[in-house]
């Protein structure tokens, strides 16, 4: 369900309507499973989102019971649900609502506040309805992601559901934030669970203490200063930033590390390619102050954040 951004920018290029044709109709198909879901009552129980696995028979698109999540493998989904229609000028109100429907489901099963500090956090759910309170790195493109769809919302950014996904895009940045700078190195893990007590919240998971020098949190903090002009989001990007050059660079590279809780982390001779082509973009587009004041109105970012110019014409 990622592709639709790219697939339909190459047929603008191109000429030939064939790519756009085929990576939309992945997205239509999931639509009609979700509506035939809906007349026989079984996808109420997701409230509009969709589940990570689908069951493909004799060319018939169904989902089965699956986990529920806006963490590793369901991330981008949404992402491009609210991308696309962006993209296409405003014009294809079919993704918007898909879009706004399930971030409604969001809000109401994965959306959580923890007891001990009261931050917000994105949960997943299991396929028997049982809450996982754990949240990835990977999740932390949301709080940008709920901005941006809040500010191009169809009502208008005094709408009710708009300043809903903007307070809560604006927590979950906060929220992300803090799993930087709660860690001795002031950098976040893969990601971390909250627990349900009194005394403690944002707890380091043994089995994930490794940063891969991710970009979504930083990438939240591009587009919310973009939006809200907040000051903010440029300290926050320069406190991660400043982690990342102490515990993360070699003599010719950067490498991610074993253990962010870690005085003295070990760096794994790994740079993934995500880090140039997202972590410092956003990084850099953040803090330069030629940056466009409005490329968010004239550019879509794919998932690599790759600037892409809006067509208005699919």
């Amino acid at each position: 369900g990622t592709m639709q951004v790219e697939f339909r920018y190459l047929s603008k290029v191109t000429g030939n309507r064939k790519f756009a044709e085929k990576a939309v109709k992945i997205i239509d198909l999931l639509e009609e499973a979700a509506q035939e879901h809906l007349r026989v009552g079984d996808h109420a129980t997701f409230h509009g989102l969709f589940p990570l696995f689908i069951r493909n028979q004799q060319a018939k698109i169904s989902f089965r019971d699956s986990k529920l999540s806006l963490g590793a493998m369901g991330d981008s989904f949404y992402e491009y649900l609210l991308k696309v229609w962006l993209q296409g000028g405003k014009t294809e109100p079919k993704y918007r609502h898909m879009y706004d429907r399930s971030m409604d489901g969001m809000h109401k099963l994965l959306v959580h506040q923890s007891k001990y500090s009261r931050v917000t956090f994105l949960a997943d759910m299991g396929s028997d309805g049982t809450l996982d309170r754990k949240m990835d790195h990977l999740a932390c493109f949301m709080g940008g992601n709920l901005a941006l769809g809040a500010y191009t919302h169809p009502d208008g950014i005094e709408s009710e559901s708009a300043q809903r996904d903007l307070r809560v895009g604006k927590a979950l940045a906060y929220t992300c934030y803090q799993m930087y700078a709660r860690t001795k190195t002031g950098i976040a893990p893969e990601f971390v669970r909250f627990m349900g007590n009194d005394n403690q919240d944002m707890v380091k998971a043994p089995n994930a203490p490794f940063y891969l020098l991710r970009p979504e949190t930083v990438e939240t903090m591009f587009v919310l200063f973009q939006l809200t002009g907040d000051e903010v989001y440029r300290e926050w990007g320069w406190e991660i930033f400043t982690s990342i050059e102490q515990y993360c660079r070699t003599d010719i590279a950067y490498a991610s590390i074993d253990d962010v809780g870690s005085n003295q982390p070990r760096q794994d001779d790994r740079m993934e390619s995500f880090f140039l082509a997202e972590t410092l973009k956003y990084l850099y587009l953040l803090m330069d102050p030629e940056t466009e004041v409005d490329i968010l109105k004239k550019h879509v970012f794919n998932t690599e954040a790759h600037p892409l110019r809006m067509l208005h014409k699919v």
